[in-house]
């Protein structure tokens, strides 16, 4: 019994929704369930006492509480989400409308007006539920004011009419000042959330991926070229003599001189390509759906911008130069692997001469064949 009711609550859950998204679809089945179960009782009480209008109403109500919840169920999707809570909340406010207008069981149905407030501003959020109150107000002003008592099957007092709309414009006002702050709070919270998500991904200095965010990247690309079935080719970047830089112009210079390279290369990247600081002076080049040959030819005209276009740090002219090594990952190579295949080459380079291409494709049968280095 328990599983089955934890099964309906939770059923339209997703791990792809948003909290908020999730947390609204919970509410909706377990408001339709307890307003489906409280009208069904009702109507069949009504049934009992052979008050059939009555009770043919809770009944409508009934079923129409159930529908809601089965729209955003069977189809999962925000515009069936939207007409669910649509839905529910006109069901809720209708009912409520015909409960004032024939007074229900011993003229307590106006009594359930105060539900709306709050059940309309949650689900209806600020804005939206603020116009669906306004004109449920306006409605039943309407009803209680312009018409004649004749119209009614229940007899109020003006007294009465004028304090039931007096208290239900108090509960409407305290409902959306709470809906308000509770939306301000959410989105100052998501806020802080992203920010802090994006600080823990991307590198303070350069602004580019940090080492766990170029993690996430890799391990996205790899699944995607599992199911593609179409290689793509990381890439290791060491910024030459960096600390002979450091030494010379100072940490702060040698800082600016980072965040220049990393301007550098992206300029010449794709979209879809990604660039992110590895560690250190070292950056990682993920070229999307790319072969390592054409990686390499990406990563020259890199290169070749680098070396030729000095940098100008604290207006001096800093020339800087970098080496590369690339490794091709496909089916038979993990990220892992790949990785360090690419450091392999990196280091090949630098011990080759610096300002240089190496493929670790050319470095393992013969290290100067098939144009194992590219040089100045």
């Amino acid at each position: 019994m328990i599983s089955r009711f934890k099964q309906y609550v939770f059923s339209g859950v997703k791990s792809y929704h948003k909290d908020e998204t999730n947390r609204r679809i919970i509410v909706v089945n377990l408001f339709a369930a307890v307003g489906m179960s409280i009208t069904f009782l009702l109507g069949t009480r009504a049934f009992i006492d052979a008050e059939y209008s009555l009770s043919t109403t809770l009944y409508i109500a009934s079923v129409a509480f159930a529908a809601s919840q089965q729209l955003q169920i069977r189809f999962s999707s925000a515009t069936a989400r939207t007409w669910s809570i649509t839905l529910l909340i006109s069901c809720l406010m209708v009912l409520t409308l015909l409960l004032i207008i024939t007074g229900g069981k011993d003229n307590t149905g106006p009594l359930w007006i105060y539900l709306v407030p709050p059940v309309t501003m949650f689900f209806a959020g600020f804005v939206r539920g603020l116009l669906a109150l306004i004109a449920f107000t306006i409605t039943c002003a309407i009803f209680l004011f312009g018409f004649n008592d004749a119209a009614f099957s229940a007899n109020y007092t003006y007294a009465f009419k004028t304090r039931l709309l007096y208290s239900f414009l108090t509960v409407s006002f305290l409902s959306a000042f709470y809906e308000f702050s509770r939306q301000k709070s959410y989105d100052t919270a998501l806020y802080l959330s992203e920010q802090f998500e994006r600080q823990a991904k991307h590198d303070h200095l350069t602004n580019l991926l940090n080492r766990r965010g170029a993690q996430q990247c890799l391990d996205r690309e790899y699944a995607r070229m599992l199911r593609s079935k179409r290689a793509f080719s990381v890439a290791i970047a060491d910024v030459d003599r960096f600390k002979s830089i450091n030494d010379t112009l100072g940490h702060e210079q040698g800082d600016e001189v980072l965040r220049q390279i990393a301007k550098i290369f992206s300029s010449r990247l794709r979209g879809q390509d990604i660039l992110a600081r590895w560690g250190g002076e070292e950056f990682m080049f993920i070229f999307a759906d790319t072969r390592e040959s054409d990686a390499a030819k990406a990563l020259e005209s890199i290169r070749e911008l680098l070396s030729k276009a000095p940098l100008n740090i604290d207006g001096k002219k800093v020339h800087v130069t970098s080496s590369f090594g690339i490794c091709e990952v496909s089916a038979g190579t993990d990220v892992s692997s790949a990785i360090r295949r690419a450091d392999m080459a990196l280091y090949f380079a630098k011990d080759n001469g610096r300002n240089r291409i190496c493929a670790s494709s050319s470095i393992s049968p013969s290290p100067f064949s098939n144009s194992a280095l590219s040089k100045v």
